[in-house]
């Protein structure tokens, strides 16, 4: 069955604008002449409209949006992926193409209300996106919210689909360190308080260190703001200021998007990777098989998150659902040529060394997490 994005690709427009057009959003309309050229795209790839086979009579036909910030709304390695996933599994349920509205412009007095009066929208995707006004008139009106990338903590009372991150970041060093490296940096952003030490990648990094008995030198971390530009300069300011003994063997990114800069900046430096510097992504983009060397990385399955938001938002939508959960999706580590083992040495030794001690805090601590996953399930 045709899928929104080959509509899009087939007409050389975004994907909101065949959501918009599909679904004739009247509070952001598009052309007469951009709504006939989609939907006859439409009819000759077969993609189920309205009052169509995959339109069953009767069913609970529920209107949802997805909100996220506008420099997300194009093309982007992580977030389209997500945006697939939710988008294939409404038109498997035979449910109408979600809203797609930039963040920044509901922030304009009175855009959100008429958003929800005019479309009738009985559910939010929020997607890396928090604002506390806004999700208060959302609950106000009765609207759930079903967040991804909302994995900070400080957020209460939002459905949460998302990867164990700080579970993958504790992989991706455990990874490094098994490979003898005990100098571990980190290159990274904050999360949504703009902290950098409430991010879960963060935390699960610095998690990972002290079970081996490694504390983090400072001077090792990078906090780029998720900001590509920063995460390259930044990491070649690093690299400058420090002397072999003194830099990192390896380095930890909480995203490929921001590791292939920093992989940028150690070539720049004139050291190699991994011979010099070791890398470990997160994500496992599609860029991440192509850079030199390949990067090694962890996969999170951003359709299935995407397809699971669905899922639990039309659950909420439809009052099947009351109260907050939490799903988190298991994450896997993709190794490639960039994470290569530390050069020999006493330092080497000495982290594999402490890898073996911290094992047992290390199951402790991951048991204790995952008793507080099987309470939350419990709730449920």
């Amino acid at each position: 069955m045709a899928k929104l994005k080959d509509i899009a690709e087939r007409l050389g427009v975004s994907i909101s604008t065949v959501s918009r057009a599909i679904s004739g959003d009247r509070t952001r309309p598009v052309s007469e002449e951009t709504k006939r050229r989609v939907l006859d795209a439409a009819r000759e790839l077969g993609y189920p409209l309205q009052g169509g086979p995959a339109h069953a009579a009767g069913a609970d036909r529920v209107q949802l949006a997805c909100i996220l910030p506008g420099g997300l709304m194009g093309h982007h390695p992580y977030f389209t992926a997500v945006l697939e996933g939710f988008h294939r599994k409404l038109e498997e349920l035979g449910q109408p193409p979600a809203l797609m509205r930039a963040s920044e412009e509901l922030r304009e007095p009175g855009r959100l209300a008429s958003m929800l009066e005019e479309s009738g929208t009985r559910g939010v995707l929020a997607l890396s996106w928090y604002d506390s006004r806004l999700y208060g008139q959302l609950a106000a009106a009765g609207v759930p919210i079903v967040g991804v990338s909302l994995n900070d903590e400080s957020i209460f009372g939002v459905p949460i689909v998302d990867c164990d991150r700080l579970a993958a970041a504790r992989l991706a060093v455990r990874h490094l360190q098994e490979r003898g490296h005990a100098r571990i940096g980190f290159v990274g952003g904050p999360a949504f308080d703009r902290t950098l030490e409430r991010d879960e990648r963060y935390i699960g990094y610095k998690f990972a260190m002290l079970e081996a008995d490694r504390h983090p030198d400072p001077r090792w971390i990078v906090n780029s703001e998720w900001i590509i530009e920063k995460s390259y300069s930044e990491t070649l300011d690093m690299l400058r200021r420090l002397g072999p003994a003194e830099r990192p063997s390896a380095i930890f990114c909480a995203s490929d998007s921001l590791a292939i800069p920093a992989m940028r900046a150690v070539i720049d430096s004139g050291l190699r990777i991994p011979e010099d510097i070791a890398f470990v992504g997160m994500d496992n983009i599609e860029f991440a098989q192509y850079t030199s060397p390949p990067l090694t990385s962890v996969h999170v399955p951003r359709e299935e998150i995407g397809a699971a938001a669905c899922t639990f938002l039309l659950d909420y939508a439809q009052g099947e659902h009351h109260g907050a959960r939490k799903l988190l999706l298991p994450c896997e580590l993709i190794v490639r040529e960039s994470s290569g083992a530390a050069p020999g040495g006493a330092d080497a030794e000495a982290a594999v060394k402490s890898v073996e001690n911290g094992a047992e805090r290390a199951a402790e601590s991951l048991a204790e997490r995952a008793v507080e996953k099987g309470a939350e399930k419990a709730v449920e």
